[in-house]
């Protein structure tokens, strides 16, 4: 045991690495990273969720039953054979 109390006295009494000082910042700025992702990433299944609800229910509750428009599609007013007399 006392080899093991020798080798830590050793351990203690040597120098620290410099890169360990600046380790603090690169953690925090990684916690900062993946909680930004997190978040994203909440936001992001919200708005799917969101969505989702919405289309459900306007397929659910429609507004107006369906109807067919009287005038073919496209024809306006101002179409050639309307304004010639066709």
């Amino acid at each position: 045991m006392s080899d093991l109390d020798h080798m830590l006295d050793a351990m203690r009494a040597m120098p620290t690495d410099a890169r360990l000082a600046e380790i603090d910042g690169a953690v925090i700025a990684g916690v900062a990273r993946r909680r930004e992702q997190a978040v994203a990433r909440r936001s992001l299944a919200l708005a799917g969720l969101l969505a989702i609800g919405i289309g459900w229910a306007g397929t659910i509750l429609p507004a107006a039953p369906a109807q067919a428009s009287p005038l073919p599609i496209g024809m306006s007013d101002y179409a050639p054979s309307r304004l010639l007399g066709q």
